[in-house]
Order: C-alpha cells, then structure tokens, then sequence
C-alpha cells in the first residue's frame, strides 16, 4: 500500500461548499482517495461543492461525513494536524517536507490522517490534542494563511513525490496503536495525574497537552498502549489509598507485586 492510499485527508468543520468540493478534486489529482468530513457547516452535497469538484464527483460522493473528530481518526495509528500559527502548544509542528518523509519512512502497516481546520480559524488547541504530529506549510511571513484547497493540494503533492521513494516505504518501523486506543489511554492518565495532584483539576489540559506532545513525538505502539493504561491504574490506586498498602508493606519487607 503506497503512502497516498494509507493516508486520509479530513476536513474538520468546513464552513464552504465549493472549498469541500475543491479539496475533493486536488485529492484526485494526486492520486488520493480517502475524504472525511467532520461536522461540516455547508453541504457536501450541494450543487456549489459539486461544481468545484469537476472530475472529482465520485470522490465527493464518497466522503465518509463524522458528527465528531475522534470518530473521524479513531482507526488511524498516525494523526497530524496543520497549522499556519507558532508558539505555544504548536511550538513543535514541523515543516510540511520534512514530516512528509518522516511519514513515509514509518512504514506500510501505519495509517495516516492529515487533518485540516475550519476556513477562518484552523485547528484549536481542542482538536490539536487528538493529533500527535503537527506540520506547517512554509508560507511569506507577512501572510502565512492558506486557502483549504490550496493547503491540501500542497500537502497531498507533497504525499505523492514522498511515497515514491519505495525504499522508504520498506523500511522496518513501528506499528503504532489505533488514535481511539492512544486517546483513551492519555485520557486514564490524565485522570490519574489530577488524582495524585500532578495536574489541578479545574484546568488539567493545560500540562496535559505537553504530556500528549511528548507521546506524540514518537507515537505510542499497542504494548506501550497497555502500559500507559497500567501507570494510570497504578496511579489511580495509590491515590486512592494503595500508598498506605505500599508503606505498611515495605515496612514489613514483604514484596512488592
């Protein structure tokens, strides 16, 4: 499977209908055809996207439509988000280039899902932490935002020249866990960290999106899946009076299990 067909382009709240109907024919330009739609504000379905699509109909009729984002990505193993802004919480996104070959040298058994936001805003910090990757398409300072069309085509040409290096593409590398496996996983954490008092309870997101980044830089495999899930239980039973077990244990130097 080349690197065009494991990756779906997903279009989370797009606010017009001839941008859906454009993005669905940039993607059969280059050879993609996985579209999702998330919540999307203007119909997919109405003569306006269909116009812009041109040859690209069958693709648009074809896009799977979401009510939500973790839905959308839930069988991906790799999520990407895109970003034109820097700082903070997008501190880490990476050049559109780079990461493409990154991608492309992960191997055939990940699945991919380049995510795009809504046209006058993009991705909030609220969808960034359901993606463990963020990339930036090099832009003029003075105006770095792109048209969603413009920004997908760029991203997909990017996919096809990547994905023809076939010897990237069999290079041994990890099979990472599923994005509904992973989040839920972070999710357990985080609930043991405000447990324990690692992460105030009234903002816990806050530190939790750095930890989520740190996971993301590498991805999390199924094994590492489980003992993320197993630190959180841990955590969540110390917090709940396994300490007390622990210490009255250690004093009387049975062992630990």
């Amino acid at each position: 499977m080349t690197l065009r067909e494991r990756t779906a382009f997903v279009l989370y709240k797009p606010q017009q209908a001839g941008n859906i109907g454009s993005v669905a024919r940039a993607l059969k330009n280059m050879g993609v055809a996985d579209l999702r739609i998330v919540a999307p504000e203007a119909p997919p379905n109405s003569r306006a996207a269909a116009t812009m699509a041109v040859h690209a109909r069958d693709l648009l009729a074809r896009a799977a439509i979401h009510p939500d984002l973790a839905g959308a990505i839930a069988d991906r193993t790799i999520t990407v988000g895109t970003t034109c802004r820097a700082g903070g919480y997008r501190g880490h996104a990476a050049p559109l280039r780079e990461s493409v070959r990154e991608l492309a040298a992960l191997g055939t058994d990940n699945r991919i899902a380049i995510v795009f936001g809504p046209e006058d805003r993009g991705l909030t910090n609220r969808e960034l932490k359901l993606c463990n990757r963020l990339i930036t398409i090099p832009t003029a300072p003075e105006y770095p935002s792109l048209n969603l069309a413009q920004a997908v085509m760029i991203v997909a040409y990017e996919l096809m020249l990547a994905g023809s290096d076939s010897a990237a593409a069999r290079r041994a590398a990890p099979r990472f866990a599923d994005a509904a496996a992973a989040e839920a996983a972070l999710d357990r954490l985080a609930e043991a960290l405000v447990a324990i008092g690692f992460l105030p309870a009234d903002n816990p997101e806050h530190i939790m999106l750095a930890i989520r980044a740190i996971f993301g830089r590498s991805g999390l495999t199924a094994r590492e899946v489980e003992i993320v899930n197993g630190i959180a239980r841990q955590a969540r039973w110390a917090a709940e009076g396994g300490a007390a077990t622990l210490m009255a244990k250690r004093a009387a130097g049975r062992k630990l299990k």
